[in-house]
């Protein structure tokens, strides 16, 4: 998978890490994101042992990924314990879970894991949930391929049946069926400050083919939602004039409890966006 990368945006993370976007053609490392404290003595275990099996854990975790770096940080007495102290993480064009991303910047620290069984050759495994620092861009192109996925275009579907019903166009909507329209041929439009999301909506009632096509701002909610902002139904995707869907203003879209936005972005073409997250192991360590 190869996507255009655009210029980069504001360096800045969070207040707590700093982790600067590079263009493609800079293969120099990310810097330290906590360059003012004092860091360990590189150890031997994380370069020969650690650093390989994190990169394994990491690709089993996508679809696909490029220019997966792994930076670990940490003494070795914290490293025997099974305690990494810091992991940076970058990559470009991953794809996790259908959603394709262009850019991608972690920062995890306190991580737990089975360094024991990892020394006897079994795969790095998780002890215990912990947050990342992130940084993910989506390209229009990006957000669009992820629409191919079931998971996204899932989620889609359910956002754009919730605006139908929500006042959008409630006629479209048979209340006594559970599957009452199916939505087809998601597009969406990354324009500053804006987004454009487009279906094709087949209704059960009707059978024929509706375009629906919606243009909106977002703001951050209480850090796991995102507000519909000013949305407004268009007639095309590229009309330049709507009609106001004042009732939808601050409309919410659940992104769940272990996510936190902290900064989105709409810029021209890419959305930006920065956060926390928190990684869920799938069991506890063995003993």
């Amino acid at each position: 998978m190869t996507n255009p990368q655009s210029s980069s945006s504001d360096p800045t993370l969070t207040e707590d890490y700093q982790i600067p976007l590079r263009e493609p053609s800079e293969s120099a490392p990310l810097p330290d994101p906590d360059r003012n404290l004092p860091v360990p003595r590189q150890s031997h275990i994380i370069s020969s042992i650690l650093s390989p099996a994190v990169r394994l854990w990491l690709r089993s975790q996508v679809q696909e990924v490029d220019d997966l770096y792994v930076s670990i940080e940490g003494g070795d007495r914290q490293i025997l314990s099974g305690l990494i102290p810091r992991v940076t993480v970058s990559a470009r064009n991953a794809i996790y879970q259908g959603l394709y991303l262009s850019q991608v910047r972690l920062v995890g620290r306190g991580i737990k894991v089975n360094l024991g069984q990892i020394l006897r050759g079994r795969p790095l495994r998780l002890g215990h949930s912990f947050t990342v620092q992130a940084e993910l861009i989506l390209t229009e192109d990006d957000l669009n391929a992820s629409f191919d996925t079931p998971l996204l275009a899932n989620v889609f579907s359910d956002l754009l049946i919730n605006l139908l019903r929500a006042g959008a166009a409630p006629e479209l909507v048979n209340p006594g069926s559970k599957k009452p329209i199916i939505l087809d041929n998601f597009r969406a439009r990354i324009d500053p400050d804006l987004l454009t999301l487009g279906a094709e909506i087949i209704s059960a009632t009707q059978g024929t083919a509706t375009p629906f096509v919606i243009r909106t701002g977002l703001r951050l909610g209480n850090g796991s939602e995102l507000l519909l902002q000013n949305p407004e139904w268009l007639p095309t995707p590229k009309a330049k004039r709507g009609l106001a869907l004042d009732d939808l203003d601050g409309f919410p879209l659940d992104l769940g409890t272990d996510v936190e936005i902290q900064d989105l972005l709409l810029e021209d073409g890419r959305l930006v966006c920065r956060g926390k997250i928190n990684i869920i192991p799938e069991d506890d360590l063995e003993d």
